[in-house]
């Protein structure tokens, strides 16, 4: 089913009454991947459909805003513009009808290719080959020039083996897995730690935090290797990082002259603890996002233990943070499992590898934020990490 709207002559959306799209996931942690969809689009409503990795979106989108999301994200491969969603139940016949009045109601002008996608393996009795040669057969007698190599316009065809489904339509993104933020390694960079974050849970934590590039600015409050900023820098955003360590600093700075020479993201030496006197202050008040991933053994705050550092910095962020801020903060954690599906339950207990959780979660009460959600990361046998998502709290 789909919803029928106008297109102007260049096929961007005239009209985007109750619009329905489709959010592609990568498989590494589909759960993550959409509350980062949520972020980076908060007009649309997500509502899950039967598959891991595929996601309707709802509501008054443009093609503008659904192109920057995918180009900001890390866990999206790809929107697919009012897609169909065909169930394996029916007969395929339907599917290639649907599609021939789909591609009659949404003109594209340029060159065109069928990107065929699976999901989750091979789907029973559905060849993705045949569906893409018929389809393109239906493009060339609506008149499309096929160009495979570097066509102006794909046609995304994702098939889902897990849970018997095609979403097809027009793509936003290339799909592609093989370059961009899943090609990039922290180990690439000319300065790295081994506890430095793969880049693409620092991007993705990045965008949960930050929202839309318009939304406000970035600040990575314990910056270390430079991880979160690169990521912050390189999605387009306004971006500052602050670290008591001028190691630190040297070396985050040679990470992004070498990522993007000509970025204006912000080092800043400086304690976080202490923020309004370590921001310039037309930053002041304009931080809609802070990414957080503490130091810990020995740091550089001394005698404070990983709790009270925690609560100093959340309390110093909330003198500098937008009314509308919110926070992610990286946590390691005892091994908690497999869970990339699903957000951890409110009342779902971990065990920090630092401290006890309890006085993490009265250290956000008490410092003016509200914990949203939680998801857990499985890193290896004898670590995981804990990514927890909050809002800033209205003040009384």
């Amino acid at each position: 089913m789909y919803i029928r709207i106008r297109i102007g002559q260049e096929g961007e959306a005239q009209a985007l009454t109750m619009a329905s799209h489709v959010a592609s996931l990568r498989g590494w942690h589909p759960a993550l991947a959409r509350a980062e969809v949520s972020a980076l689009l908060p007009h649309a409503q997500l509502i899950r459909l039967a598959s891991r990795r595929l996601v309707r979106l709802e509501g008054d989108l443009s093609l503008s805003q659904m192109q920057e999301a995918v180009d900001c994200a890390s866990g999206c491969q790809a929107l697919l513009f009012d897609a169909i969603v065909w169930d394996s139940e029916e007969d395929t016949s339907n599917f290639i009808e649907q599609m021939r009045t789909y591609l009659e109601t949404y003109p594209r002008s340029g060159s065109v290719a069928v990107r065929p996608m699976k999901h989750e393996g091979k789907m029973a009795g559905v060849s993705s080959r045949d569906l893409a040669r018929k389809i393109g057969g239906i493009l060339s007698l609506q008149g499309y020039s096929i160009d495979l190599e570097a066509p102006t316009h794909r046609l995304g065809m994702v098939l889902d083996a897990s849970a018997g489904v095609i979403a097809c339509g027009w793509m936003v993104g290339s799909g592609d897995d093989s370059e961009g933020i899943t090609s990039r390694r922290a180990t690439d960079r000319p300065f790295f730690k081994p506890v430095s974050l793969d880049p693409r849970l620092a991007r993705l934590a990045v965008n949960v935090a930050s929202g839309p590039r318009e939304k406000g600015a970035t600040l990575d409050l314990m910056t270390g290797t430079g991880g979160f900023v690169l990521e912050a820098a390189l999605s387009g955003r306004e971006t500052y990082g602050v670290d008591l360590d001028p190691l630190m600093i040297e070396g985050a700075q040679q990470n992004l002259d070498w990522a993007m020479p000509a970025s204006k993201a912000q080092l800043l030496l400086g304690d976080a603890t202490r923020l309004p006197h370590v921001l310039p202050l037309d930053a002041h008040h304009r931080i809609c996002g802070f990414v957080l991933d503490p130091p810990y053994g020995r740091n550089s705050q001394g005698s404070l233990d990983h709790a009270e550092l925690i609560q100093s910095v959340l309390q110093s962020a909330r003198k500098v943070a937008a009314s509308a801020a919110d926070l992610v903060l990286i946590l390691p954690i005892h091994p908690f499992g497999e869970l990339p599906d699903e957000a951890l339950e409110s009342n779902a207990s971990v065990e920090l590898l630092h401290g006890e959780w309890d006085d993490i979660q009265s250290t956000f009460t008490a410092t003016g934020w509200r914990i949203n959600q939680r998801w857990v990361e499985h890193v290896h046998a004898s670590l995981g990490r804990l990514i927890l998502h909050a809002t800033i709290a209205p003040q009384d």
